[in-house]
């Protein structure tokens, strides 16, 4: 309802009467009711602004308790105050107060519960705050966070505070539609009360006077409530055009808070129009909020910016429709706004400074771990009287985890003597407490128990403001060395002596010549390949030219001077005639080290005998290859042509004269035949596996499951005279010479077909695997990564184990002639394929139990 003066003059009184008497009945009733409602909605209206100006009330001491303490750390006051302690007994006041007006309602009472809790909380937080030194310049993520804790607490009691406004409008809106129901009275009760219009008017007077003084009262109390608040409250009427828009609105009602901000009384404003004292109103938004308040009837809640007469503020303004204007409740938060920009700008400042912090640290604790130098600090720590007690371990680096074995969490905080209690026993701790005392720069070595080892460590000692610095080093190194030193040279002339007895042996020598000084050096066996004795003559270029062979003095000439004037020495080789006529080769290697040659000469000439004696057997192992070539040749054509006669001629004498042979002749024959035939299939053999010694370089991508179908066509006939059963895995892809893969598996699975059991089915097992050569068992050279294994397995007779070797050599046999045909070559040029095919192969048997043979072939 409009916010108005209530209160009634005697002439208004007078004039209701007689209307009332006029009207009888019905407008004495009517009026007495609109009276009651009024007075009811009156004291209703009064209640709830009083609930808003202490909600208002209270939450503005929140805000300026954290306002005032941000101020104080802001400007860095050190002679400030807590100041939010000055205004716990006005809130705990304005917070009874409250909790008393809002008694009858349980929302309202559940949300003081909670901002209970968090005025707690602000309590504390400011209280943290409250005890940051105020002499900080940088702050911290804990202080920054102490801060926030603040803000966050604000937050919430701001959220807190809408929930109570929110629960404050629903119930004014209950109230009105109350009051709506409560004046729709059924014209019979007016018919009856009609009957005793009379007698109702006499009480109705008395009743409209006693409500009157009640209105005056309540309307006093609402008065002080608008004059005493912080919020501006502003009730307007809109103005319609022609066409029943809104165009304009008048002021009816503001309290006296507006003039702080217009500068005029509240009086001055009332009942005029807001463009013609707010124009910028129009501007901001604040005439299409009110207008859309009109034409929506919710309630808006907006923050503005408003600017007048050169000032600037910026209001929170909750605007609710109430009959036909609007009443609006304005709180100002241009402090709140100035107070989060500021806060803004402190933490950006705060965040540089981190950074710069975070930098200046990071670029310490780089040069303090990446130093090989143990670095730490310890503050001391001193009795009553002043005096150093012990030292307490402040910080340390990580490379003090490499000396001494220690984690740096378990050295930090804590006394030297504790955690190495040595330190009084070496000396270190008196230099310690001296250079705390004195500020003298000392330096301590000695050996330490670290690590379950002795460790010297030396220690450098440095003052700094009531602690010490002490940077240490592992030096066990450098003394190591320099007994080592001492040891050295105590052992260099024991090995001056052994590589002098070495050069003996190894026939050699060696020689220093400075090309400044022309000084030069021989070693002594230098001399005795000269077959003279130690220094005999002195060393010098001039003195070791006679024993150059003539023949070699050019040679030896220019390699000198190149050597001169490149200082480089090459490798070369030359001859020298001995002091007793003997002519020797001698081998030069050497190099040039800053002003001198070292070098060192070699007696070789026994190597060059015995590299000659090579190179003549050599030349016999090519006449042997060439002869075991025309061996090749005789027995591929010469030798088989008179076979091929004797096998067809002993064709032809059993095709013409077989019937008159006796039995015994015809058993010669049969005999001579199958040795002709015999020897023809060795012939054959032999030339394969001399074959075979020479290099192929046709190695192809051959698909080994192509040659296993080839080679069980070409023993068709066997497999389906023995009934072989095959169980054929997928086999792999290598890289090989395609005819001789055919013959390595031809030759395993013509032996499986041959060597098969009576007493089972015939059956022959080919799988493949990839393996690791880490993983193989067996051992050979292994130059690939990968092999592929290949496996033949069969239920044949088998063989002894122990003869699984034996079966690969040329012409062996494990039975007679007469039980299993054969040459005793098959194995031999299988194993010989594999080895041309970087690979390996062996077999694993028993007897009555079949073989099997393993192929590792390289991926």
């Amino acid at each position: 309802m409009p916010i108005r003066k209530i209160t009634s003059s005697p002439k208004v009184l007078a004039v209701s009467l007689i209307l009332a008497i006029a009207l009888l009945m019905f407008l004495g009733s009517i009026s007495y009711k609109q009276i009651v409602q009024l007075g009811q909605s009156a004291d209703m209206v009064s209640h709830t602004l009083e609930v808003d100006m202490e909600i208002n009330q209270l939450f503005s001491y929140y805000a300026q308790m954290q306002s005032t303490e941000l101020k104080n750390l802001l400007s860095q006051d050190t002679l400030g105050i807590s100041s939010y302690e000055n205004y716990k007994p006005q809130v705990q006041e304005s917070f009874q107060k409250l909790r008393k007006l809002t008694q009858d309602n349980s929302v309202h009472q559940k949300i003081l519960l909670s901002v209970q809790s968090w005025q707690d909380s602000l309590y504390n937080s400011l209280k943290i705050i409250a005890n940051i030194p105020f002499q900080k310049t940088n702050y911290s993520s804990s202080d920054r966070e102490k801060i926030t804790k603040v803000s966050k607490s604000i937050t919430q009691l701001n959220l807190l505070r809408n929930q109570m406004y929110q629960e404050k409008q629903i119930q004014l809106a209950k109230r009105k539609e109350e009051y709506r129901s409560q004046i729709l009275f059924t014209p019979l009760m007016t018919l009856l009360l009609g009957m005793f219009a009379l007698f109702i008017f006499i009480i109705s007077f008395l009743q409209i006077n006693s409500q009157r003084k009640k209105t005056v009262t309540a309307e006093k109390f609402l008065q002080n409530i608008l004059s005493s608040t912080d919020n501006i409250i502003s009730y307007f009427l809109p103005i319609y055009n022609t066409s029943g828009e809104i165009k304009d609105f008048t002021i009816v009602f503001t309290n006296e808070k507006i003039e702080s901000v217009l500068g005029r009384k509240s009086d001055q404003i009332e009942q005029r129009k807001m463009s013609e004292l707010v124009p910028v109103n129009f501007e901001n938004g604040i005439f299409d909020e009110l207008s859309k308040v009109i034409a929506e009837g919710g309630t808006r809640k907006f923050e503005k910016h408003f600017q007048y007469n050169g000032h600037e503020f910026w209001f929170r303004t909750t605007a609710v429709k109430m009959e036909d204007g609007v009443l609006t409740t304005s709180i100002d938060t241009t402090s709140e706004r100035e107070f989060t920009r500021n806060l803004k700008d402190l933490n950006q400042q705060l965040e540089k400074q981190n950074h710069n912090l975070i930098e200046t640290k990071s670029f310490l604790n780089n040069i303090l771990e990446s130093t090989s130098n143990t670095v730490s600090h310890l503050i001391t720590e001193r009795d009553s009287n002043g005096k150093i007690i012990d030292f307490k371990y402040l910080f340390t680096n990580t490379e003090s985890e490499n000396l001494t074995g220690k984690q740096v969490d378990e050295v930090i905080g804590k006394s030297i003597s504790k955690i190495y209690p040595f330190v009084h026993e070496t000396g270190l701790y008196d230099l310690m407490v001296k250079c705390a005392n004195n500020g003298t720069i000392e330096t301590h070595e000695t050996e330490y128990p670290l690590k379950e080892k002795r460790v010297w460590v030396h220690t450098t000692i440095n003052k700094l403001n009531d602690g010490i610095t002490l940077t240490s080093y592992d030096s066990t190194q450098v003394i190591n060395t320099k007994q080592r030193l001492l040891e050295l040279n105590e052992q260099l002339t024991v090995q001056n002596s052994i590589l002098n007895d070495a050069e003996a042996v190894a026939k050699i020598g060696s020689y220093r010549w400075n090309i400044e000084t022309q000084e030069a050096t021989m070693s002594d066996n230098f001399f005795r390949l000269l077959d003279c004795e130690p220094n005999e003559f002195k060393p010098a270029p001039e003195n070791y030219r006679p024993f150059v062979h003539p023949k070699d003095l050019m040679v030896y000439d220019e390699k000198l001077n190149l050597a001169l004037e490149k200082k480089i020495i090459t490798n070369f080789t030359y001859r020298i005639i001995t002091k007793k006529g003997k002519v020797k080769h001698l081998q030069n290697t050497g190099h040039f080290l800053k002003t001198e040659f070292i070098g060192v000469v070699k007696d070789i000439t026994k190597e060059l005998k015995n590299e000659q004696k090579l190179k003549d057997k050599n030349l016999e192992l090519k006449r042997t290859n060439s002869e075991l070539e025309s061996f090749n040749r005789v027995a591929s054509h010469d030798l088989q042509e008179p076979l091929r006669k004797i096998q067809m001629f002993i064709s032809r004498i059993m095709d013409s004269n077989s019937s008159n042979f006796t039995e015994q002749q015809a058993q010669y024959i049969d005999k001579v035949k199958s040795s002709a035939n015999r020897m023809q299939t060795l012939i054959k053999y032999l030339l394969s596996y001399s074959r075979l010694s020479k290099k192929k370089k046709d190695f192809l991508q051959v698909d080994l499951n192509l040659v296993m179908e080839k080679v069980q066509e070409d023993l068709e006939a066997p497999i389906r005279e023995s009934g072989v059963e095959f169980v054929l895995g997928d086999l792999p892809e290598v890289k090989g010479v395609p005819f001789q893969l055919e013959q390595l598996f031809s030759n395993l699975i013509s032996n499986s077909i041959k060597y098969h059991s009576i007493l089972d089915t015939p059956k022959i097992e080919i799988a493949c695997k990839k393996m690791q050569r880490t993983s193989i068992p067996d051992d050979f050279h292994k130059k690939a990564k990968e092999y592929y294994c290949i496996s033949v397995k069969d239920n044949g007779i088998g063989f002894e184990q122990a003869n699984a070797n034996k079966i690969f050599e040329l012409f062996q046999r494990l039975h007679q002639k007469n039980e299993y045909s054969g040459t005793g070559i098959g194995l031999a040029i299988c194993k010989k394929i594999v080895e041309k095919h970087k690979g390996h192969i062996v077999a694993y048997g028993q007897v009555n139990k079949g073989a099997t043979f393993y192929i590792y072939l390289p991926v």
